[in-house]
């Protein structure tokens, strides 16, 4: 009786002493599946490991907000040092089922107690891919029970912070909202660059594929996007993996190093647009911790990273209640989805980004464009594209993104 005792009173007063260590530290789910810490609205953009040699203030200039991080608050507060949130995976250890569930409650309850009202922590992780296995996709790796119980004892624990999910490109929508339960976020990762003729590996089908989808051109990620926005249902947020690797380059002997291929800066930047164009509320890179950070590669994403953020106010801002309409012209090959455009308002400016969704060039007019816009500037592009009754008119490269923007009349 002494033992229950001390155990009841123990866990009053560690939820006594986080509530009152995080009254000025939160994260939730707002409108529009959008996370919103400490009351503002943010576009997390996280990396799962740094590339080999880089640190905090360099993984920040490159353009994360968010780094995956150990247990360990010397850690953290060097993350929040350079600018940086946090997130921390507890992986198997929320899985709380079996002979190990108690053990396993005392593990989470610790790091909770030491970490919970770290000033830098955005949210927790759960278990990775649980419902896939990659010799068996059929059968889940992870039950979600467990996991569901975990998420409900974590939060039990804090509830300033949400518990995210990451599935494999796999599975039923069906069996995949059985998760749902066991998280606040759910993302998805899809690593679509693959060299035709790659060897069999670990999550790469006998055919050489990863996603299952049929479309498997880097325009995939915005419909797993979709997919995960039919899982995740109302009041939780939509995130994707993008990829941070070669395949062949995972390898850990008989490396073909004519096989390695990374994505491009026109990949990158594309499937980071597109994620987003689709309604992505966080992107997350997985596996930098196999490249150098002097590779080019780490620039190609540097570029795409670092203009994401600087236009993260215009993507949290107010969307336009209508998109534009495209008329295309001919170019010689076939419009299936065609070019995606998003757009978003502000106070002195109109901005619209446009992504191809091609491999192949595309030309298109813009019509219905909010009245009264003047000549459109196209960042990053040292140009412009005049309006001529109501509409303008632009090309595209394959797999091309360009960001227009229209300031406002002055009143």
């Amino acid at each position: 009786m002494n033992m229950i005792h001390g155990k009841t009173m123990g866990l009053f007063f560690g939820c006594f002493c986080l509530a009152a260590s995080q009254a000025w530290t939160d994260t939730r789910i707002g409108a529009g599946g959008y996370l919103e810490w400490n009351g503002a609205r943010v576009l997390p953009i996280g990396a799962y490991a740094l590339p080999k040699g880089m640190n905090f203030t360099e993984a920040e200039s490159v353009g994360f907000n968010l780094v995956h991080a150990r247990a360990s608050r010397a850690t953290w507060d060097q993350a929040g040092e350079a600018g940086l949130w946090v997130w921390h995976s507890f992986g198997e250890t929320l899985n709380l089922v079996g002979e190990k569930a108690e053990s396993r409650r005392l593990a989470i309850r610790e790091i909770v107690e030491e970490l919970a009202g770290h000033p830098r922590l955005l949210f927790w992780e759960s278990v990775d891919e649980p419902a896939w296995t990659d010799e068996a996709p059929a059968v889940a790796r992870i039950q979600p029970g467990g996991l569901i119980e975990g998420r409900r004892f974590l939060r039990e624990l804090d509830p300033s912070h949400p518990v995210y999910l990451n599935h494999a490109p796999r599975n039923t929508v069906e069996t995949l909202r059985r998760y749902n339960p066991a998280c606040d976020i759910v993302c998805v990762d899809i690593y679509p660059i693959i060299p035709p003729g790659l060897r069999r590996m670990y999550a790469i089908t006998p055919d050489g594929r990863h996603g299952d989808m049929p479309n498997q051109t880097p325009s995939c990620v915005g419909e797993y996007v979709d997919k995960m926005k039919c899982v995740a249902g109302e009041g939780r947020s939509v995130f994707i993996v993008l990829q941070g690797f070669a395949w062949e380059a995972l390898r850990e002997k008989d490396l073909n190093s004519a096989q390695v291929r990374y994505p491009n800066a026109r990949e990158c930047r594309f499937m980071a647009w597109q994620s987003i164009i689709h309604g992505a509320r966080g992107l997350m890179i997985w596996g930098l911790h196999t490249v150098p950070k002097e590779h080019p590669f780490i620039q190609d994403w540097a570029l795409a990273l670092r203009e994401i953020r600087e236009l993260a106010p215009v993507i949290l801002g107010e969307e336009w209640p209508n998109c534009p309409v495209l008329r295309y012209h001919e170019r010689g090959s076939s419009i299936a989805t065609g070019i995606e455009v998003m757009g978003r308002e502000t106070e002195e400016a109109y901005y619209l980004v446009a992504a191809n969704t091609s491999i192949d060039p595309a030309a298109a007019d813009f019509h219905a464009l909010p009245a009264g816009a003047p000549d459109w500037e196209v960042l990053g592009e040292s140009r412009s594209v005049p309006v001529k009754n109501g509409s303008f008119f632009d090309e595209f490269e394959g797999l091309d993104v360009h960001i227009y923007r229209a300031l406002k009349a002055k009143p």
